[in-house]
């Protein structure tokens, strides 16, 4: 058998050109071998090949799976975020909401703080002034009390 009729006969076959001329790279074709040695040495080629093929196929899934479970916890960590994303928008949108407030209560705090602050002024100013319509009278009891109360009165 010529190396061209061996070739035509395992593509025929469903094997690849080159696969079929690796496995019958030992094949000496000089000495003209018949369809049985053909045999042999192909089916040496098939045994070592399918098994590499297999080991590579089997590693190649082992890749596989690692990738997918890498994937899926990737996915996992994405969602994971996702969600404490959307807390954390929450709580800012409740944080947004309690500064709002706080900022109301405190402009009407401030705004109660210089009506007290004024109405204390006012009241002193009225004590001041009766005060000192008081110390004008001739009583000098009258006077050192008041004076002595208005100067407690000052702080």
């Amino acid at each position: 058998m010529k190396k061209i009729e061996a070739i035509s006969l395992f593509v025929d076959m469903g094997w690849t050109k080159v696969d079929t001329e690796r496995a019958l790279k030992g094949l000496d074709f000089s000495q003209d071998p018949d369809e049985i040695a053909v045999y042999q040495c192909i089916s040496l080629f098939a045994g070592k090949e399918l098994i590499n093929r297999q080991n590579l196929q089997a590693a190649q899934k082992g890749m596989v799976t690692k990738k997918k479970k890498e994937v899926d916890l990737r996915i996992i960590e994405n969602k994971d975020l996702q969600n404490q994303t959307k807390i954390l928008d929450l709580q800012n949108s409740n944080l947004f909401k309690v500064n709002e407030q706080l900022t109301v209560v405190k402009d009407q705090l401030e705004k109660d703080n210089r009506g007290l602050k004024n109405l204390v002024d006012a009241i002193r100013l009225k004590i001041t002034i009766d005060g000192g319509k008081l110390l004008q009278y001739e009583d000098s009891e009258i006077r050192k009390a008041l004076s002595k109360w208005f100067k407690g009165m000052q702080g």
